[in-house]
């Protein structure tokens, strides 16, 4: 049995036309027998193996859109499914790559009344079409083919409703968008079962159980969704399960998804329900970087050939790095994870053979860093396009709530405020926010603090724009004496001007601020100390004589070695 979601003509139904708005509807599931999954394919199976045994025998795996980008890539990841020797697998997947931009795109043009929508949906339509023909057959293919049109023919009744009314529900945009990963799914899990393996296709929608909390997050309901998860397995009992990434559902039962990049999120979630003895997030790059592995898009070997690969990273110096900018993973994959200590794996799925990074509890005779000072340090990240906010004055010092109404202006506004930092005489409180926020948090400042900046008590709203975050990350290397003074010295050498610092007192990094034209200069200075980069120099010989010349002949034959 597998659960899917139904859409019945209530939930195209519109509000009066005056409106122009759509209800918000609740999507209920309904049992239906499928070919993945014959009514009677529970009848023979034993009561321990109904049972969900949770534990070491489960292993996880995350592949994301670039991973089931086409239809050869799909084989890939099918391959690495078949190769692990696990007595049990879990699969989560992405949309194929650009599927999920593309379905967001549905819902913006039909909100704008922008009938170009078919189209698009029949691009949809005809990608996942000719991946399905590249990578099935027979039956598996008309069973696939069947549920996709039957799919495209809901989402353009949705559409359509959506285009009358002009407006969408954010219900109704988390249930289209998610489609991606359902055929996503539903492709990998028949190509495993072609080749004889015991495979079935999960939505998550059926077991992940979230509450909202903003527009940006959810929190994921422990006890409800492993509850689920038990009576899901129960009807699907199998080796290897293929489940989407990305989408879930409310308490209601209305489908709703984990936020942009939310995939590392339910990888790590449902190693959490499994209590899996491994995480693995299949991407693009080799490992976890000791610097910001892209820069604007770029590799960072056009910046930045020095930086390395880490073995290891503690659960906190990931979750630190993700925070400040580093292409990690999601921020919030690691709490769930955490809990249970079940390391997660940093793999690259287009190099096989390299290690990857291991994320875990650190250890106190991890040898590797108690080596030498510089391996306190384990990698850096920036954050770019930010400005600096600077309130001061006297008459701040000693008096409760100054800092409270500041930010209470701040959040006023919706602004996400990146770093602060304030001097124990409390003369001056210094912010970093995302530059494109910084006009509308100076005019709320200004309008909250008009009176006390007329009468002097505050002396000026100040705004630094331009500017970068660099982050020191690693392991207790607060509590480490000289690691302060070598990044500052490290700083000083290349002559780079520091705006402002804070250090927490969790002793996970040191985050200063500097000239956004300076950031890749902060950046291969301090990463050069630490990890002892070679570092490039420029020689000229001005006039060159005998012993010049013959210096030159010694460079060109020895050019290759150098």
């Amino acid at each position: 049995m597998q659960m899917q979601w139904s859409c019945s003509s209530s939930l195209l139904s519109v509000v009066s036309p005056g409106l122009q708005k759509l209800k918000t509807v609740k999507l209920q599931p309904t049992l239906c027998c499928d070919s993945s999954s014959p009514a009677d394919v529970t009848s023979n199976v034993s009561l321990e193996e109904k049972q969900l045994l949770k534990g070491e025998t489960w292993s996880v795996h995350k592949f994301g859109g670039t991973c089931v980008g086409t239809s050869q890539r799909i084989k890939n990841v099918a391959d690495i499914i078949l190769k692990d020797d696990s007595e049990r697998t879990l699969v989560v997947v992405s949309a194929m790559s650009k599927v999920t931009d593309m379905m967001y795109a549905l819902i913006h043009k039909a909100q704008s009344r922008d009938e170009s929508y078919i189209s698009s949906l029949d691009a949809v339509l005809e990608k996942h079409s000719a991946t399905a023909h590249d990578i099935l057959d027979g039956d598996n293919l008309a069973s696939f083919l069947s549920k996709l049109h039957l799919d495209i023919s809901n989402l353009k009744a949705m559409l359509r409703a959506i285009y009358i009314a002009g407006h969408a529900t954010e219900s109704f945009t988390d249930f289209v968008v998610g489609h991606g990963e359902l055929w996503s799914a539903q492709m990998l899990s028949l190509v495993i079962r072609k080749n004889g393996i015991d495979c079935k296709w999960m939505d998550t929608r059926d077991v992940i159980i979230v509450n909202p909390t903003s527009s940006n997050q959810v929190d994921p309901d422990y006890l409800e969704s492993e509850q689920r998860l038990e009576k899901w397995y129960s009807m699907n009992p199998c080796k290897v399960i293929i489940a989407t990434g990305f989408i879930a559902s409310t308490p209601e039962n209305i489908p709703t998804t984990l936020k942009r990049d939310g995939s590392d999120f339910s990888a790590a979630i449902m190693g959490a329900l499994f209590r899996a003895r491994q995480v693995t997030i299949w991407t693009d790059v080799d490992g976890v970087y000791s610097a910001d592995p892209r820069k604007d898009g770029v590799l960072a070997q056009t910046y930045f050939s020095e930086a390395v690969i880490l073995k290891t990273l503690s659960y906190q110096e990931a979750w630190e790095m993700s925070y400040f900018g580093a292409n990690v993973l999601h921020p919030r994959t690691i709490i769930p994870v955490m809990r249970y200590g079940i390391p997660i794996m940093i793999r690259n799925i287009f190099n096989l053979s390299a290690p990857g990074t291991k994320i875990c509890h650190s250890s106190v005779n991890d040898n590797e860093d108690r080596q030498n000072l510089q391996n306190y340090v384990k990698g850096f990240a920036t954050i770019d396009n930010l400005a600096l906010v600077n309130v001061e004055g006297t008459g701040m010092a000693g008096v409760p709530g100054t800092a409270s109404a500041i930010f209470g202006a701040v959040k006023d506004v919706g602004a996400n405020v990146i770093m602060i930092s304030q001097a124990s005489s409390e003369h001056s409180v210094c912010f970093a926010v995302p530059e494109k926020e910084v006009k509308a948090v100076a005019e709320a400042l200004q309008s909250r603090f008009r009176q006390a900046l007329d009468n002097g008590r505050l002396s000026q709203v100040a705004i630094i724009p331009n500017c970068s975050i660099l982050a020191a990350v690693g392991q207790k290397m607060a509590s480490t004496p000289g690691v302060s003074a070598s990044l500052f010295n490290a700083l000083a050498k290349a002559n780079i001007n520091v705006r402002a610092i804070a250090q927490g007192c969790s002793e996970y990094n040191i985050t200063v601020v500097v000239k956004r034209e300076d950031c890749i200069k902060a950046l291969r200075a301090v990463h050069s100390r630490f990890y002892l980069s070679r570092t490039t120099i420029a020689m000229g010989i001005i006039g060159p004589g005998l012993i010049g010349s013959t210096l030159l002949d010694q460079l060109r034959d020895q050019v290759q070695y150098l």
